[in-house]
């Protein structure tokens, strides 16, 4: 309750952001507070009140200094990053130490704080003379964040399994959970009064509970609910137990009882396992409509797709439909293969008469394109190769399990300009595409060279929100801008696939990308991460295809000569605009707007022509090397 009390007399006394109006005496009626309670929030109103507080009018064309970020009113924070703005140029400080201002206005300290009240006080001082000074007062509160294992305590957030589940009896589900530190703990299942006795690992203010079901002994088609507890130890200060609020389910049944699936939405991602690293979890292949799936479990609102007795996935029930009425998994046997040259591409045909689910896995270093088939198997396949081939030089099969069909597509380069492909009548057709035709010794030695651009976020996106109040979608859509122009300048046809301020979907913007025909695809964005202004910095690219992963490099190592330090280039990106097949395409990570020094070099339109200029060279060195 005194806690509660210092809150409302500080916000009496003090306004969020800038300390601009002072009300005092203001305390809780007699009935809500003791007499003791009532007197320390008057004790603190007047400490508030004897600190004179103000923040110059913030007029641009007077002196003026402003808070950006700041801790809470009431923090337990020991010190915060303090940042501010002002106009630029000015001689700036806070609470009396002079800091450095950047170009885009702001300036900043790390601030440690009493006990009790304290005052933050900005200042900029004009070449003119003429001054601003904003200050704002806050209450620090000394408290042990380190949790407690009294009361019993369980992370509800924690709890794994955290989604309902249809598994296969020959299933073991692994339970776990954080809890109140050195308990006894455990996890009980209903009905049949199943409990299972916890394994237990120790860290600094929790403890990490495991325990494992084995499905084998529970009836097909029960629903059984896993609920977790935690016991006090022998010796503890309280004796009644903890049970977690969350709970999930499982229900054990045969395969025979799981669908059919057939996909229903273009790009369904299927994923090796339901792990959520950023942009999404491990994505194995992304399935068009049509294919046919068999599932065999069902976790939340994924489904586990068996693919053959040795491999699965995962896919969101959001991008199938199941199959009524009678099942029978798709399967095939593949007498022959053909390969030949075509209008722009050389082209693979492998019969295809059941929709059964496949994928391309992309292996530059052994300059080839695995192509795998699930639910099918060779019969003395004959391999047909026509003359006349440019980019691949034979193909090769391989039988792995009984029910996986492997083709391999060996070209004569790792150098490719992209592949795509899908089910046509009764084959599966991959097509991979001649290189464009250009000349880097012509006047304009882009010409004869489709390139796509897209500026990342847009519209109600905004993306990442610079330390001064840089716009990302606004650079992004600048420097692509910016690089379209000397692009086009070099003979190049320009698609900007973002050309407004507008929202738009990624995968539209990867289709739009995709059916222009472009050659090449350079996504633009901008970075934002880390503690502190001045921690994490530097520029990066990003690839998904590791085929692509040259002219990630390239556009990397001419970015580094801006002078912007190196964060790395970086593979198995998962971004849905660039992760295409179908043509080389990258993201560029200009810089990072929380960092201090990056921001004011990306506020700057010199600087963002100096990276379209760069961007363009590395796309010149990548045509180079393509023609190696």
């Amino acid at each position: 309750m005194k806690r509660n009390l210092l809150v409302i007399a500080l916000a009496t006394a003090v306004l969020a952001g800038c300390s601009t109006v002072r009300k005092t005496g203001e305390t809780p009626a007699p009935d809500q507070a003791t007499a003791a309670e009532t007197a320390a929030a008057a004790a603190a109103a007047e400490a508030l009140a004897a600190i004179p507080c103000r923040c110059d009018t913030i007029d641009h064309n007077s002196p003026w200094v402003k808070f950006l970020r700041l801790p809470e009113q009431v923090t337990n924070l020991p010190q915060f990053d303090i940042l501010c703005k002002s106009e630029y140029p000015a001689t700036v400080s806070i609470n009396g130490q002079a800091v450095k201002q950047y170009k885009t206005g702001i300036f900043f300290a790390t601030v440690s704080f009493n006990e009790g009240v304290n005052k933050v006080t900005a200042e900029a001082v004009y070449p003119d003379g003429r001054t601003a000074v904003c200050e704002h007062v806050l209450i620090y509160e000394k408290r042990d964040m380190t949790r407690q294992s009294y009361p019993l305590w369980i992370d509800s957030r924690s709890v794994e399994p955290a989604a309902d589940m249809e598994l296969l009896p020959d299933e073991v589900v692994k339970v776990s959970f954080r809890g109140s530190k050195g308990q006894d703990g455990f996890v009980n299942v209903q009905p049949g009064k199943i409990t299972l006795a916890c394994l237990r690992s120790d860290h600094d203010d929790y403890s990490l509970y495991t325990a494992e079901l084995p499905l084998r002994d529970l009836t097909r088609g029960r629903t059984y609910t896993i609920s977790t507890r935690l016991v006090p130890a022998a010796g503890a200060p309280v004796r009644k137990e903890y049970m977690s609020d969350f709970s999930s389910t499982v229900v054990v049944r045969q395969p025979e009882d799981f669908p059919l699936l057939k996909v229903k939405n273009e790009y369904s991602r299927l994923v090796y396992n339901l792990g959520a690293p950023r942009l999404g979890g491990p994505i194995r292949s992304e399935l068009g409509p049509g294919v046919v799936l068999k599932s065999g479990g069902k976790t939340g609102d994924n489904y586990r797709v068996r693919l053959s007795n040795v491999e699965a996935g995962y896919i969101n029930k959001d991008d199938v439909e199941i199959i009524d009425g009678p099942r029978v998994q798709p399967s095939y046997i593949v007498t022959s293969m053909t390969c030949g040259p075509a209008a722009g591409a050389d082209i693979v045909s492998i019969p295809y008469p059941e929709p059964v689910p496949y994928e391309v896995y992309p292996d530059p270093d052994g300059k080839r394109l695995v192509v795998t088939l699930f639910g099918a198997e060779s019969a003395s396949t004959w391999v047909t190769h026509r003359k006349g081939c440019r980019v691949i030089d034979k193909l090769t099969w391989e039988q792995t399990t009984p029910e996986t069909f492997r083709v391999y597509v060996n070209l004569n380069t790792e150098n490719i300009w992209g592949y795509d492909i899908r089910p046509a009548g009764r084959s599966l057709v991959l097509r991979v595409k001649y290189p464009p035709v250009y000349d880097l010794a012509a006047e304009k030695p882009l010409t004869g060279l489709k390139i796509a651009i897209e500026a990342g976020h847009g519209g109600d996106n905004t993306g990442a929100i610079g330390l001064s109040g840089l716009v990302e979608k606004d650079i992004n859509l600048d420097l692509s801008f910016r690089l379209g122009e000397l692009c086009a300048s070099m003979g190049a046809e320009v698609i900007q696939v973002r050309d407004s301020d507008k929202y738009m979907l990624l995968t539209d913007k990867r289709r739009i990308a995709i059916e222009s025909g472009a050659d090449m695809l350079i996504s633009i964005h901008a970075n934002a991460g880390g503690r502190g202004y001045l921690s994490v910095a530097g520029t990066s690219t990003y690839w998904h295809n590791p085929f692509w992963a040259p002219l990630a490099q390239v556009i990397y190592d001419r970015l580094l000569e801006t002078g912007l330090t190196e964060f790395g280039v970086v593979g198995s990106f998962n971004y849905t605009v660039t992760r295409a097949s179908q043509l080389p395409a990258i993201l560029v990570e200009q810089a990072f707007m929380s960092h201090a020094e990056d921001e004011e070099k990306l506020a700057d339109p010199a600087f963002r022509q100096l990276e379209a200029e760069k961007i363009c060279a590395g796309i010149i060195d990548y045509l180079g090397m393509m023609q190696k």
